[in-house]
C-alpha cells in the first residue's frame, strides 16, 4: 500500500497522538488513585516526601500533574519535535507516494520495542503508582506535543503538493 507523504506524516502523528492519549490518561489515573490510596493510609514515595511541604496528597498530585505536563510539553516540543522533523525528512526522501512500510526506520522500530519493554518492566518490577503515574503523564504529554509537530509539518507539506499539481 502506498500513501502520499502527507498521509504518512499524518498517520505517524496519529500514532504518537493515540499512544500519548493512552499514557496521559493512564498516568493521570495512577496519580489520582495514589492520592486516594494515600488518604486511606497507603504510602507512596513521591507523595510521602512532598506531603509535609504541601499539606495533603491531593495538593502533591496537583503539583505533580502540573510539573509533568510542563516537562512533557518541553520534551515534546524540543526533543520529540526534532525526532518528528527527522521522521518527516526521511519520509520526504522517498518517492511520493511511498510504501506504508517506509513510515518508520528499522532503528525506530527497535527503539519502540525497547520503550514498550521498559514500560512493561516498570510495571513488573513494582514501581509505585505515584512514580509510574508521574512518568506516564510526562511521556503522554510529550507524545501529544510531538504529534502536534507532525501535524504542523503535514500541513506544511500540503500546499507544496497542491502548487505542484497546478503547474
Amino acid at each position: 500500500m502506498k500513501l502520499s507523504h502527507t498521509k504518512l506524516v499524518v498517520l505517524s502523528g496519529l500514532v504518537w497522538f493515540a499512544v500519548g492519549i493512552y499514557l496521559l490518561q493512564l498516568g493521570l489515573g495512577l496519580l489520582v488513585d495514589s492520592a486516594n490510596a494515600a488518604a486511606l493510609g497507603v504510602h507512596y514515595p513521591l507523595l510521602k516526601s512532598l506531603t509535609p511541604y504541601l499539606g495533603d496528597a491531593q495538593a502533591v498530585v496537583l503539583l505533580l500533574v502540573v510539573v509533568a505536563l510542563f516537562v512533557g510539553y518541553m520534551k515534546g516540543r524540543h526533543v520529540l519535535g526534532k525526532s518528528a522533523q527527522r521522521g518527516v525528512d526521511r519520509i520526504r526522501a522517498f518517492p511520493d507516494p511511498a510504501p506504508l512500510k517506509n513510515i518508520y526506520s528499522p532503528k525506530y522500530y527497535i527503539l519502540l520495542g525497547l520503550m514498550v519493554a521498559l514500560g512493561v518492566s516498570i510495571k513488573f518490577f513494582g514501581v509505585s503508582n505515584d512514580i509510574r503515574g508521574f512518568v506516564d503523564t510526562i511521556i503522554g504529554a510529550a507524545l501529544i506535543n510531538g504529534a502536534m509537530v507532525y501535524f504542523k509539518l503535514a500541513s506544511a507539506l500540503k500546499p507544496a503538493v497542491i502548487d505542484a499539481k497546478k503547474d
